[in-house]
């Protein structure tokens, strides 16, 4: 019942931060069911994601898309020349896109604790993501461990709370049930 519940607000909700959040729990839950089948690889690049959508959620808090910056808002939010110089720098048909880490130095450029905890736990993260980015589903041919899967999921339960205070409900209303069947055969 909890499953439709969560589904119902995936579906219906008119708050986009709600729906995102279940989202958001869904696909760590996911992640979790595939290091459970020992698909570590598989879990890792499920996790990556979240750590994307932690930042992308984040930002629409600010009306911000990462695919497709409008650096009128960042001006509004002091947002440093600098930092906005370097991001139209990138602008590519009449668009600025950017990625994971740039998402995060622009919460932090936004003052937000999301920001600030990337930056205070960079070399961690870089460390975490090495790995990632050597796992066969994403650039290089290494399969990743139950550690590397229980380390970078620690990390992005502990982004995932930052983000929301609920995240803990959510994740309990988007976990999938589980049965312990043993089948008898006559």
């Amino acid at each position: 019942k909890k499953n439709l519940n969560a589904l119902g607000n995936i579906v219906h909700s008119k708050s986009v931060n709600l729906k995102n959040c279940y989202i958001l729990a869904s696909l760590i839950n996911n992640s979790i069911r595939r290091a459970e089948g020992y698909n570590y690889d598989d879990a890792i690049a499920r996790l990556y994601r979240s750590f994307e959508l932690i930042a992308q959620i984040k930002l629409t808090k600010y009306n911000i898309k990462s695919s497709d910056v409008d650096t009128s808002i960042l001006l509004e939010n002091n947002v440093s020349q600098e930092f906005i110089e370097d991001l139209e720098k990138t602008r590519e048909d009449g668009k600025i896109r950017i990625g994971l880490a740039k998402d995060f130095l622009l919460l932090n450029e936004l003052g937000d604790e999301l920001g600030k905890y990337y930056v205070e736990n960079e070399s961690k993260i870089k460390n975490l993501t090495i790995k990632r980015n050597n796992s066969i589903l994403a650039h290089g041919l290494d399969s990743q461990t139950k550690e590397d899967f229980d380390d970078f999921l620690e990390f992005i339960l502990s982004m995932a709370r930052k983000l929301d205070k609920d995240m803990n409900k959510f994740l309990n209303q988007t976990k999938l049930a589980k049965f312990d069947l043993k089948l008898e055969i006559n």
